[in-house]
């Protein structure tokens, strides 16, 4: 009799632990269902997007006397030629030869941008032949075309000061050109020395010149 209670005991110990076990896997379960739940979050996006565009300015030349022949000239190679008056191919001791530039802030034909500029002038480059030496010059600011000729270069502003070597700028001295677009005049006076030998200058030439002006764009 004392076996068969035993067995009967542990029958049921086994029982009540297949239920624990039945129990804990239920509760196993539904914990799992429940964080399943929890990871499956709502989810979204949100887009922004922009396009930029660079300000429109630009610095432009006009080389010509009579016409406004405006053009980028951003390159030596594609350099504007000066329009000096009569005689810059055969100067003689004490001549002056007289050449209008105008420079303004624009696009294309269209006159105006989006800043003002501050320019300032590169002595002028090349050249070598043995005719440079005996030349000067002077840059006058505010002298219209038609007064870029001699006797009537009064009342400009020094840019480049009188009696120069060609191979001088402007320095620190600077122009500033109205983000409007309003020209802003220019005229180049080139003299020959007046001392200077027939034996030293006669036939001589400078060779090819170039001035390279320097533009910056004032951004407030």
């Amino acid at each position: 009799m004392t076996t068969d209670l035993s067995h009967e005991s542990e029958r049921d110990d086994r029982s009540v632990r297949r239920r624990k076990v039945r129990a804990l896997l239920a509760g196993g379960l539904v914990l799992g269902v429940g964080a399943a739940v929890t990871l499956a979050a709502w989810t979204d996006n949100v887009f922004g997007q922009a396009e930029f565009r660079a300000a429109n300015w630009n610095v432009q030349g006009d080389f010509s006397r009579d016409d406004a022949v405006w053009n980028e000239y951003e390159t030596e190679g594609t350099a504007g030629s000066f329009a000096y008056t009569t005689g810059f191919g055969a100067l003689s001791p004490g001549t002056t030869v007289y050449a209008p530039v105008a420079l303004r802030v624009g696009q294309g034909t269209t006159a105006g941008g989006a800043y003002n500029a501050t320019v300032t002038l590169n002595g002028a480059t090349g050249g070598g032949g043995a005719l440079t030496q005996y030349l000067t010059y002077t840059v006058l600011s505010g002298v219209s075309k038609s007064n870029c000729v001699a006797g009537t270069t009064t009342g400009g502003t020094p840019f480049v000061g009188a009696g120069s070597a060609l191979t001088t700028g402007s320095g620190s001295t600077t122009l500033t050109l109205p983000a409007s677009g309003t020209e802003v005049p220019l005229c180049f006076a080139v003299t020959m020395s007046q001392t200077v030998a027939a034996s030293a200058a006669a036939g001589a030439t400078t060779g090819p010149l170039t001035w390279k002006f320097d533009a910056t764009a004032v951004v407030p």
